[in-house]
């Protein structure tokens, strides 16, 4: 045996379609409905209002497949799977849909007469198909087929009829298709369209993860629809912070004519009371512009709110008091230009700080929004940095 035939890629593709169901009803029922996978059924559904939907998934890789044929296992097994359970009560008929699912396209078959059947004489000819299908049974389905037509279970065999549905192939059941239909449901925002892949890919990632735990607890593995809600929401909103976020330097120019109408802002009279490196001022103006534009870009397109803004100001705040609080402590044998520029050097350089719940990226946003702050005089580098900018602005 060659490792190429040791090969359950037909089995793999199966559970995998089981899960892409799963998701795509999970994306569409109500509030409060529950869907399980390998519970009830290969997938269920169960609704808040008691209504109740059994899915048989049927997937084949093979091009010659035909699930659901006239004397294949897969339909009898399922019509036998169902009836057990209308007899036995643990369903029942009226609040219960039965769909036969699968990724082929069917050719004219008892499963496709079943799913269109709703009037009695449909019914009727769906029962006179299947005992002409079931005379001299292959060995291995005639107990299924025995079981399905059982006198005594004729009722429930006509109550599901009535209740089942087919959808195969040409009704997006798999694929693209069933992709196409699930991102549809789910009702991203207009920023999140072009990257609907990546977002379905990370919920079934969630959704296998949820029903693994869910099993290696020896639990079955129900999901509740309003949960996947709340991860829906968590990845949107993660995937709008990474599309808001701000651009790398050098995508924003700063000219010399802008570089030069800064030269008497406030922020750079704190630097000049710190540093006299003129390189130094150049390079926190250019930030200071950089900032303010990503600000206003972000606030406008992005999912970056005032409130967000303030705690990251907060933030910063906070830490400034904290390095400025001990600079001045630990050095106070030192004059205090070279106190101010450690504050200013500890406080700026290679500190990134979270904006929304997200990393940034870009060292420009967080020492930029301290530039913002000193300009503001909200913050300062030289330990009586207020008392000498009150100098300075008002005059002596």
């Amino acid at each position: 045996m060659t490792l190429s035939h040791h090969s359950a890629a037909g089995t793999n593709a199966g559970f995998s379609y089981q899960f892409e169901r799963a998701l795509c009803w999970l994306a569409q029922s109500p509030a409060g409905s529950i869907i399980g996978v390998e519970t009830e059924d290969d997938v269920a559904v169960s609704g808040a209002d008691s209504s109740k939907l059994l899915e048989q998934d049927k997937h084949s890789v093979r091009a010659a497949a035909e699930p659901f044929g006239n004397r294949s296992k897969d339909l009898w097994n399922t019509l036998a799977i169902w009836i057990e359970a209308l007899d036995t009560k643990e369903v029942v008929a009226d609040t219960t849909t039965f769909l036969m699912v699968t990724n082929k396209v069917l050719p004219e078959c008892i499963a496709q007469q079943i799913g269109r059947a709703t009037s009695t004489t449909q019914i009727t000819a769906c029962v006179a198909a299947l005992e002409a299908a079931a005379k001299k049974p292959p060995k291995q389905i005639a107990p299924l087929m025995e079981r399905v037509l059982r006198h005594e279970s004729r009722t429930s065999l006509l109550k599901l009829i009535s209740r089942c549905e087919l959808a195969d192939g040409s009704l997006a059941t798999a694929g693209p298709a069933l992709r196409k239909e699930t991102i549809g449901h789910l009702q991203l925002p207009e920023s999140c369209l072009a990257i609907a892949d990546s977002i379905v890919d990370e919920l079934l990632g969630w959704l296998h993860k949820t029903a693994l735990a869910k099993w290696q607890q020896k639990q079955p593995a129900w999901i509740q629809r309003d949960h996947f809600v709340n991860q829906l929401h968590a990845v949107i909103g993660l995937r709008k912070r990474q599309i808001a976020r701000e651009r790398a330097e050098h995508l924003i120019p700063v000219t010399e004519d802008t570089l030069g109408q800064e030269k008497g802002s406030v922020f750079v009279k704190q630097l000049h009371l710190v540093t006299d490196d003129d390189s130094i001022v150049d390079n926190a103006i250019r930030e200071f512009i950089r900032c303010n534009i990503e600000k206003s870009r972000l606030s406008t397109e992005g999912n970056i709110t005032d409130d967000d803004w303030k705690a990251f100001e907060v933030a910063l705040l906070s830490r400034w008091e904290k390095i400025r609080a001990r600079l001045i402590r630990m050095k106070k044998a030192a004059p205090e230009e070279d106190v101010g520029f450690e504050i200013f050097t500890d406080t700026t350089e290679d500190h990134r700080e979270q904006l929304a719940g997200s990393d940034t990226e870009q060292v420009y946003l967080t020492s930029g929004t301290y530039h913002r702050l000193a300009d503001m005089i909200r913050i300062g580098w030289h330990p009586r940095f207020k008392q000498l900018m009150s100098k300075l602005i008002v005059g002596p």
